[in-house]
């Protein structure tokens, strides 16, 4: 009797007989949903320790009370570091192995990490765990994007973000709400315990998905047509590489121009001239020589807009992770319990993150993601507006939060669906660097580092700001800085609304 198992080891590694349930397993909504799940999961690992570490390193670990506060930035920050340096490694393999294999690195070494805050108590061992939390986020958020981006058209491509990154808000944000209480009722071990679970969830849904890259060489001897995002996958290269074809000879089209010309609604309305341009000031260089797609990705002023743009919202998100216990416990008297439950506020419209994807699809990218800047940036400057232990500033400040939430969500998606479309150009125009793979997994690994290096300034400037101020002076900084950081996004940021009219313009004159 044959055994399933074997047969999914065997999609993954390319056997000769098609696994089990093929085209279930590579379908664009299990795929969906397995990232969604990653993110969660990592973004559930790294929230769950935020009300529980004040309390666990005093009473489990020993650490005096005057310390408290510094070992819980450390361990913030030790996060931050680990996945800013992973995630540029796990984007450049990522472009060269499978998104499969990458995935399941970054799981293991979720594991790993709670198996470490299970058993160890010395704060030193606790940073070791950390890290390799921090390891973990960096592969997966690299892989998980990529690999949506490589299976889902581009007409979709910001709702399916959405839905990504709401898991990773979701998670994010939920974690601290359950860590508190659970560990407030039932004990620390409660906790992580939650947490494997999790992470076992997450180990079946990455097994049985197989990646479409994968399952495209059995449906070619298939006769029936395979999943239709499958089909807009592989139109996308056939796509590219027509457009090799026709860049290698001027005389391609009736105009002598091309595909150039058709292309020029897709570059930053801020360029004097093609984005393909840009790139022979840094050709030259140490950097462009040894990295060169990632010497063009960051010669794009489109995508650096964006990942600052991620920068800025994670660093928010890191900041309201290390003041906010703080500030309701000192004002309002709350226990782990209540810091956890006051996370619901800004959790709860992260299960909006798909619509927010769709009206990034629909409206554009850049009007979503400024009025998730402007919401943000006003509701933060109002939240210093709470001072007092009254039932009145305990509603505004849930109110408000819960708008702040709106916003951070509104933020996000739209940015890395702009990163996507931005890679789409970049990689036409420099065909011959990007080769037949692309480079998603680079791209967002950058955005991937920049979500990592803010959750260590986020914790380290707010907890300090916090700690020699008050709560008034560290709201208005925060909203001073989200309201600076729409500034590049406001300035580079969008594509143009019909993608589809470029396509067929496209088409019209190859025919031609």
């Amino acid at each position: 009797m044959t055994l399933s198992w074997p047969a999914s080891f065997r999609g993954w590694s390319g056997g000769q007989n098609p696994p089990v349930w093929l085209r279930f397993r590579s379908s664009t909504w299990l795929i969906g949903l397995t990232v969604g799940v990653g993110a969660f999961t990592d973004g559930f690992l790294y929230g769950i320790v935020v009300p529980v570490l004040p309390f666990s390193l005093r009473d489990r670990s020993g650490v005096s009370e005057e310390h408290v506060q510094f070992w819980s930035s450390v361990l913030l920050m030790t996060f931050g570091i680990t996945m800013t340096i992973s995630a540029p490694i796990a984007g450049w393999v990522g472009d060269r192995t499978s998104r499969r294999f990458s995935f399941l690195l970054g799981l293991t070494s979720a594991f790993l990490s709670t198996l470490l805050f299970i058993f160890a108590r010395a704060p030193s061992a606790l940073v070791v765990a950390r890290a390799f939390q921090g390891l973990s986020a960096g592969v997966i958020y690299t892989a998980g994007l990529a690999l949506i981006a490589d299976s889902v058209s581009p007409d979709k491509i910001g709702s399916w973000m959405g839905f990504v990154l709401s898991g990773m808000n979701v998670g994010g944000f939920v974690s601290p709400l359950l860590g508190g209480i659970v560990y407030a009722r039932s004990g620390y071990y409660a906790v992580f315990s939650m947490a494997l679970a999790v992470i076992a969830f997450d180990l079946i849904l990455q097994i049985s998905m197989i990646e479409k890259g994968t399952a495209a060489k059995w449906f070619k001897e298939d006769t029936h047509e395979p999943p239709s995002l499958d089909v807009n996958a592989n139109q996308r290269e056939d796509e590219r590489t027509e457009t090799r074809g026709h860049s290698s000879s001027p005389d391609s089209s009736p105009t002598g121009v091309g595909k150039q010309a058709s292309k020029q609604p897709l570059m930053d309305p801020h360029e004097s001239s093609p984005l393909l341009h840009r790139k022979t000031k840094s050709s030259t260089s140490w950097f462009a020589k040894k990295f060169p797609i990632m010497a063009i990705l960051l010669g794009s002023p489109r995508l650096r807009a964006a990942v600052y743009g991620c920068f800025t919202h994670t660093t928010l998100v890191s900041a309201f992770d290390a003041t906010l216990p703080l500030f309701v416990e000192r004002t309002f008297g709350w226990d782990s319990a209540g810091a956890g439950l006051i996370f619901l506020a800004l959790s709860s419209p992260s299960i909006l993150g798909t619509l927010f994807g769709v009206l990034s699809d629909r409206y554009g990218t850049r009007r979503v993601s400024l009025s998730g800047f402007a919401l943000t940036t006003l509701c933060l400057a109002l939240s210093g507006l709470v001072m007092h232990d009254s039932m009145g500033d305990k509603v505004l400040l849930c109110v408000l939060l819960t708008f702040i939430g709106i916003g951070l969500n509104l933020m996000l998606a739209p940015l890395a669906a702009d990163m996507f479309y931005e890679v789409e150009l970049l990689a036409e125009q420099n065909s011959d660097r990007f080769g037949k793979v692309g480079a998603y997994a680079q791209a967002y690994s950058l955005f991937d580092a920049a979500l990592g290096f803010a959750t260590v300034v986020g914790p380290g400037w707010t907890g300090l700001i916090y700690e020699q101020t008050n709560w008034l002076i560290t709201a208005m900084t925060l909203a001073l800085f989200c309201g600076l950081g729409s500034v590049q996004v406001y300035r580079f940021t969008g594509r143009p609304k019909k993608m589809k009219s470029v396509a067929s313009d496209e088409s019209r004159a190859n025919e031609a």
